[in-house]
């Protein structure tokens, strides 16, 4: 049995099953690894024809039609037997939702009603060997109606399972052929559209935005407002529009499917600057009261330019320099700079990060430049202390000969680090004659810190862990176990941008599988197993909602982009987690409690402007306190959390904090600048625009001790028994 996976978590995408019977092949949203291989009962074997079954969209809607189409596999045709019945099971599940499905051979006429898709394929066989539902056969391209979705049923991610069998033959199921998404939109911006691409300084825009109310039920009381581009949930964000919003309407009502277009001569104006802008605007539906965000869309950027000014044109974040005076032509090539003939001294970097008292081994190779012969030359090391003072000087080797052309010569240098020194050390390595000259030289820089004997990290988003990129690096070179949670999975920052367009569920859902990538690889790169990463789903901006508002999973929150009230993800740790605050610390406990880190860190309470941030840190604490309380988790935990550096900005809290320096070696520093490389939709194309070269890089990372983390629950005003 083989399983292949080619697909990003929560983007449309293929995973092959192949059995030893035949292949059947399912392309749900973002199914990215499948649970259990199939199971095949004792008894005679069934022939399974090698088929694969792609359902036709990522994400439905309740009151949508889930449709599966048959794939060719090889040479044989797909075409669905009298004896397939599926299932569709909530995921995390046993219980199915819908048994005996049969795939319809009808494909539905015209448009459908929900999505306003065009029908997928349209060709049907009436082959007598291979009939479906009424006697007719689909052909491979054609997909059949398996299910209509409830109006009622939950959102989140549903399982579709096949079960084969005949007369006289143990049926077969395979329980996990595939998955889909199933999302609620009520209300939905349909389009937000600006009336030009350019405008100048002082100029009115004018808007359009359409919106709809795609529930059954009628809808009142809508306000409309358009304004700058913002995320209500991000401090800054709702400070910098402050009462630069335009109300289109507050007491909008909408009969079940309707819409309504809305706009105005002039719902912003074009803002001054010194220089041509990049601006966007947005579209925010709120309930009555202004308490609840009902719908968000974007405009496509606008480009401002001011009065008398014609240049130099700016770029929006698809390209790698957002000027054209932030090209590099140089510089990069000092990115390393070497003492003069470093190139005959090569280190071993990959070990850069040490604990104090440590043993240290570094690897080197020595080579002698072309056409130069070293005769009788001794090969010196020197460990030079934080300040510039020497450590340590010893001889490695010598003396030897070094001939042009001659195999390089390996050599190790071995030394104690002392203890319980921190900061930056040098180890410097030279060649040098009998009579003490230098004829070459290299340094390497380690970064020496006390580390943790195991660490958890709870992030709001992905990306979150840039701060703290070189502390991972030292878990990882130093093996120490180190594990990272992601509570939301980033789907709303950037989403419009990667698509070009304003996102709705099936784009949401898509660009968390993006972000999730995203994190696997910044954090692959920094040597992190990616079974050391995991995901909890909840939505972007959302936690606030759950700590708040929604603290029984019984009636959780929903999500406003994703469309969804359970995690619609594959690949939780838990699947189709509720978005509720009961649901949300029951996880996080369960994670500390396999987990038993000596560190938790989390972001810090309050964190600069972005709710998501405020509330990870309170659902780890609370999550924590709740097992010290139960025995569940040794009593000397420490919570560290990001340093802040304006506390007076920030709310008080009523922790007493410890801050501590987090030194870092250049080549463990290198390796996070990479890191952040990859998280592309967040501007990572940008950074490596804008490279920083090796003297530019920082050396330092901060965090805060929280002191007193045991004492003060309840302080942010939401306790578990609300």
């Amino acid at each position: 049995m083989k399983f292949e996976t080619h697909c990003l978590p929560g983007a449309s995408c293929r995973l092959g099953v192949i059995l030893l019977i035949g292949a059947i092949v399912c392309a749900g949203a973002g199914a990215q690894r499948e649970g259990n291989p199939p199971a095949a009962a004792s008894g005679k074997a069934l022939s399974a024809p090698r088929i694969q079954a792609v359902t036709d969209r990522a994400t439905y809607n309740v009151g949508d039609e889930v449709r599966l189409r048959l794939v060719p596999a090889g040479t044989q045709e797909a075409r669905p037997r009298p004896d397939y019945r599926f299932t569709v099971r909530f995921a995390g599940e046993a219980a199915p939702v819908a048994d005996g499905l049969a795939l319809s051979a009808t494909p539905l006429a015209g448009r459908n009603e929900r999505s306003g898709l065009p029908p997928q394929g349209s060709s049907i066989s009436n082959a007598p060997d291979a009939t479906g539902g009424g006697g007719e056969v689909l052909s491979p391209a054609v997909y059949g109606n398996l299910w209509r979705v409830p109006m009622g049923a939950r959102a989140g991610r549903y399982e579709i399972g096949l079960r084969l069998g005949e007369p006289g033959s143990a049926p077969m199921e395979i329980p996990r052929l595939c998955s889909f998404a199933v999302h609620r939109q009520e209300i939905r911006i349909v389009a937000a559209e600006v009336a030009e691409s350019h405008y100048t300084s002082g100029d009115p825009i004018a808007c359009s935005v359409e919106i709809e109310n795609a529930s059954e039920q009628r809808r009142g009381g809508l306000r409309l407002e358009f304004s700058e581009r913002y995320w209500p949930w991000i401090t800054q964000q709702r400070q910098r529009v402050g009462s630069a919003i335009t109300t289109l309407g507050s007491e909008i009502a909408l009969g079940p499917g309707e819409r309504r277009r809305v706009g105005a001569a002039a719902c912003a104006v074009a803002p001054k600057s010194t220089r041509p802008t990049i601006n966007q605007y947005a579209a925010v539906v709120w309930d009555r009261g202004r308490e609840d965000v009902l719908a968000i869309a974007f405009t496509l950027p606008v480009f401002v330019t001011p009065m008398g000014t014609t240049g130099p044109p700016v770029y929006t974040q698809q390209y790698i320099y957002p000027t054209l005076d932030a090209v590099k032509t140089a510089g990069y090539r000092d990115f390393h700079p070497r003492p003069f003939g470093a190139e005959a001294i090569r280190f071993d970097a990959s070990h850069t990060m040490f604990p104090p008292g440590a043993d240290v081994r570094v690897e080197f190779r020595l080579s002698a430049p072309a056409e130069i012969e070293w005769r009788q030359v001794w090969v010196r090391a020197r460990l030079l202390a934080p300040d510039g003072k020497e450590q340590s000087a010893w001889t490695i080797a010598g003396p030897v000969d070094f001939n042009p052309g001659a195999r390089p010569l390996d050599e190790v240098a071995r030394f104690h680090l002392p203890s319980p020194a921190s900061g930056l050390y040098q180890l410097w390595v030279a060649i040098a004659s009998g009579t003490g000259q230098a004829l070459a030289s290299n340094v390497l820089e380690l970064g020496v810190n006390p580390l943790p004997q195991s660490l958890l990290m709870f992030c709001a988003h992905e990306d979150d862990e840039g701060t703290q990129m070189g502390l991972i690096r030292a878990l990882v070179e130093n093996g120490v176990p180190f594990h990272v949670v992601y509570f939301t999975s980033g789907d709303a920052g950037s989403c419009d941008r990667y698509f070009e367009h304003s996102c709705g569920p099936a784009e949401t859902l898509a660009f968390g599988g993006v972000r999730m990538a995203e994190a696997r690889a910044a954090l692959g790169h920094l040597g992190v197993p990616r079974e050391n990463v995991m995901f909890l789903g909840l939505p972007d901006g959302g936690l606030g909602k759950v700590w708040y508002d929604h603290p029984r999973a019984s009636a959780p929150y929903l999500a406003v982009l994703l469309a969804s009230d359970h995690a619609p993800y594959e690949d939780l740790f838990r699947p189709n987690l509720s978005f509720a605050r009961e649901a949300v610390l029951e996880a996080t406990a369960a994670l500390t409690k396999k987990f038993q880190p000596e560190i938790i860190f989390t972001p810090h309470p309050p964190a600069e402007g972005h709710i998501d941030h405020i509330v990870a840190n309170y659902l780890a604490v609370k999550a924590l306190q709740g097992l010290l309380r139960a025995g569940g988790i040794s009593p000397s935990v420490e919570v560290w959390v990001d340093r802040i550096f304006d506390p007076k900005a920030h709310p008080p809290t009523p922790y007493h904090y410890e801050d501590h320096t987090f030194w870092v070696s250049g080549e463990a520093m290198a390796l996070a600048q990479e890191a952040g490389w990859f998280y592309q939709s967040q501007g990572g194309n940008r950074e490596q625009g804008n490279l920083r070269t090796w003297d530019q890089l920082r050396r330092s990372e901060g965090y805060r001790r929280v002191l007193d983390w045991k004492e003060h629950e309840g302080w942010n005003g939401k306790e578990s028994g609300e």
